[in-house]
C-alpha cells in the first residue's frame, strides 16, 4: 500500500507539473483495493515511451495482446516438456538401476539356494 500511495503521489505531482502541448500522456493513479487493482487496464500501458499519437500493438490490438500470451504460453510448455523428458530419463535409469540390483539378487539366491528357486519361482 505504501508504494501504492507513493506512486499515487507521483501521479498527482506529474500532472501538476503537466504541460497540455506536450504530446506525454500522464500515467493514472492505481486503486488502492486489491480485486480493482487486478483488472485496472492501466497497468498495460507504455505511458513513459509512447507518443499519445500511436498505440503500439501488443497495447492496443487485443490479437496481438493475445498472440504475445499464446507464445509466451507456447515457451512455457515446451520448457516443461524438456523437464518432464529428464524427469523420464531419469526415472529410466533410476528402474534399470533396481532392476539390475534384483536381478543380481536373484542370480545369488540361485547360486545359494538352487533348490528353492524350484520351489518359489515356477
Amino acid at each position: 500500500m505504501a508504494a501504492i500511495r507513493k506512486y499515487n503521489n507521483y501521479c498527482e505531482q506529474l500532472s501538476q507539473l503537466h504541460d497540455p502541448t506536450w504530446t506525454v500522456p500522464l500515467p493514472a493513479p492505481l486503486p488502492t483495493t486489491l480485486d480493482a487493482l487486478r483488472n485496472d487496464p492501466t497497468l498495460m500501458q507504455d505511458v513513459w515511451i509512447t507518443p499519445s499519437a500511436e498505440i503500439p500493438g501488443w497495447l492496443g490490438d487485443v490479437n496481438v495482446r493475445n498472440g504475445i500470451c499464446a507464445l509466451l504460453k507456447h515457451e512455457r510448455c515446451l520448457e516443461e516438456q524438456c523437464r518432464l523428458g529428464l524427469e523420464a530419463d531419469n526415472m529410466c535409469r533410476w528402474f534399470g538401476y533396481e532392476l539390475t540390483a534384483i536381478q543380481v539378487a536373484l542370480l545369488q539366491s540361485e547360486s545359494r539356494f538352487p533348490c528353492h528357486q524350484k520351489f518359489y519361482f515356477n
